[in-house]
């Protein structure tokens, strides 16, 4: 169901650690897990041990927003902002089309609301 990808994406989005996380990787590109852990100390946000960070990462990888690369036992991330903004630009698409795709299901009397 065409709902589900949008369900899963604002989900996501949902979590404030993981807009943190997003928010650091747009301000400063490639982090470390590491030098993010240490971003997250002295902050309100509860969900700052090393793995749940991981986790909400691999979240925001899944979703094609996050890449990673690995540098010997260090793991680097960053945002990317083409996923971001292509992600957000085809969900307005979408919303853009709704009359089109459901135009058919309600009929409009003219000067009537809808009950």
């Amino acid at each position: 169901m065409i709902y589900a990808k949008y369900t899963y994406f604002f989900k996501a989005l949902s979590h404030r650690s993981r807009l943190r996380l997003m928010e650091l990787l747009a301000a400063h590109g490639e982090i470390s897990v590491t030098r993010i852990v240490e971003a997250f100390e002295g902050t309100d946000i509860e969900d700052r041990d090393p793995t749940t960070i991981s986790r909400n990462l691999n979240i925001l990888k899944q979703l094609g927003l996050v890449t990673s690369r690995r540098d010997g036992q260090t793991k680097y991330y960053s945002l990317d902002m083409a996923k971001v903004h292509a992600a957000f630009d085809e969900f307005v698409d979408f919303i853009d089309s709704a009359k089109e795709r459901h135009s058919h299901e309600i009929t409009v009397v003219a000067g009537q609301p809808s009950p």
